[in-house]
């Protein structure tokens, strides 16, 4: 199992890779919230990023909108 500590983008919880019988995606536990693809190909990046840049570890984690609301 791999985990990300305190790297939800919404409530700042724990992300765990879940295995699912389409692939894997990620998950946070606290809040349920689902990342999106992009957001979880920069997130397995995030080992190759200094811990001594937590604001580039926080736009990496982010990552760019789903969709636009009209």
């Amino acid at each position: 199992m791999t985990f990300w500590l305190r790297a939800c983008p919404k409530c700042g919880g724990d992300l765990k890779l879940q295995p699912d019988v389409t692939g894997a995606y990620v998950q946070c536990l606290q809040c349920s919230l689902e990342l999106n693809t992009v957001q979880q190909r920069l997130l397995l990046r995030l080992d190759h990023i200094p811990a001594d840049q937590p604001a580039a570890v926080e736009l990496v984690a982010v990552g760019p909108p789903d969709h636009q609301v009209a």
